[in-house]
This record gives structure tokens, C-alpha cells and sequence, in this order.
């Protein structure tokens, strides 16, 4: 199942609670390509082993990278995500986005959570080739919670966290023109506090699966991306 299908998907019983999260950046074991979740679960039980909570909690907030995330309601159907600007020089070359709306019911459903959000931004991944660059633009920001139950169990599994752990991801599209004059029409309907779940499923047939179907995105999806693993407070 995608995470366009949530509408239909069954309820689960076992939905996490709003509220805050500290988040832990993954590059050093997640290169885009793969993830070397081994290695991320022997340093965290090394670290837990060593510290009661609230100074595993104080140890996050003082990694490179670093965010805070906290839930909030919005209205009747979207909740928020407020997140923390990162810590360290590497932040540079992030796109800032404050917070990006999500639909509630996503919580009462076993699948992942998508969020959307256009925004300005400073800099510009264009390859490999051209390398960052840092100049005047627009950015669809997307994310991704793994939320579905069997990811909440493998990590409650594997590390002595009484609460919830899961990932956040984070992936940045930087929009040419043409993109951009697209999906223009989302852009300020991702920010009204009346987002609802029609303006949601729109983007997702409209706007997000017709951007992704173009010859250039086929070939080259997103400019950059940065994935947490997050404890619950």
C-alpha cells in the first residue's frame, strides 16, 4: 500500500499520541541508497545503556543536526508538525520550512504519513556535476513519518524506549520554472489553516503524481534529503 492510499486503508488500534519529538540526523548510516540500521541500533543501545532518559534526551539536542518536533491541531482534519530549525554548519544547505500540515486521520490508519509544503529557499542541489548552489528559488518540501505499526514494533524491539520511536524524512524538490508555475496553485493552500483532506487528495492526483510523471523527475526525483530517527518526550 502507498501512501496515497490511506483513505481506504483499515484503522488501527494502536495510534501514537500527538506531542513532542526529538530527532537524532541518520547521514552518518543512511546514504540515500541504503540504510545501515544495524549500525544505527548498536550506537543507540551503547548511548541508552549509559544514560537514563532525560539525559539521552539532552545528548540528542547537543548532535549535529538536531530538531524538535511537536504535533499540534490544526482543525477538524489537518494537524501540524512544527519543526526546529537544525544545529551545525551542515544545516546550510537545508531548505527552511517551519512546519508542514498533515491529515489527522493518517494516525488512525497503519500506514506512513505524507505531508506537503512549497516554500522559498536559498540553495539549490543541481547535480553532481554543478554541485549546491546558493541562489533564490522555490521548494516543494515533502514528508515522510513511518508510522505503520510494524515499523513502531521493530523499533520499540530493538531499543529500550518506553515511548515512540519511528523516522521522519524529509525530501526537497527544487523547482525549475515551469515546476513551479505548476504547482503554484498549492502553494498558498498549504499554508491556510483550512487545509482539509480534499485539498490534500487534489495535490496528490494534481499537482504531486503529474510532477513526478515528467521525463526529468523520472530520472532525477529530488535535490536533496535529510531522515531522523525520533524519540517520543
Amino acid at each position: 500500500m502507498g501512501i496515497f492510499d490511506i483513505f481506504n486503508s483499515k484503522k488501527t488500534k494502536n495510534v501514537s499520541s500527538l506531542g513532542v519529538y526529538h530527532g537524532m540526523d541518520l547521514r552518518e548510516w543512511n546514504d540515500g541508497y541504503k540504510s545501515d540500521e544495524k549500525g544505527i541500533i548498536k550506537f543507540l543501545k551503547a548511548q541508552l545503556k549509559s544514560m537514563s532518559d532525560d539525559e539521552f534526551i539532552k545528548f540528542l539536542k547537543n548532535r549535529d543536526l538536531y530538531r524538535k518536533f511537536t504535533h499540534h491541531e490544526t482543525n477538524d482534519e489537518m494537524n501540524k508538525l512544527k519543526v526546529t530549525e537544525p544545529k551545525g554548519l551542515s544545516s546550510l544547505a537545508l531548505t527552511k520550512f517551519d512546519w508542514v500540515f498533515y491529515p489527522k486521520i493518517l494516525l488512525e490508519r497503519d500506514a506512513n504519513i505524507a505531508g506537503f509544503k512549497i516554500v522559498d529557499s536559498n540553495v539549490s542541489y543541481e547535480g553532481k556535476k554543478k554541485g549546491m548552489k546558493f541562489k533564490k528559488g522555490k521548494t516543494l518540501v515533502m514528508l515522510t513519518q513511518d508510522r505503520k505499526q510494524k515499523y513502531l514494533d521493530y523499533w520499540k524491539k530493538n531499543l529500550s524506549w518506553e515511548k515512540t520511536v519511528h523516522m521522519i524524512g524529509f525530501q526537497f524538490v527544487d523547482l525549475d520554472d515551469d515546476e513551479y508555475k505548476f504547482l503554484k496553485p498549492y502553494e498558498n493552500k498549504f499554508k491556510n489553516k483550512n487545509f482539509s483532506n480534499d485539498v490534500w487528495d487534489d495535490f496528490i492526483s494534481n499537482g504531486h503524481n503529474p510532477l513526478f510523471a515528467t521525463e526529468k523527475r523520472k530520472s532525477y526525483p529530488i535535490n536533496r534529503f535529510q531522515t531522523y530517527l525520533v524519540f517520543e518526550e
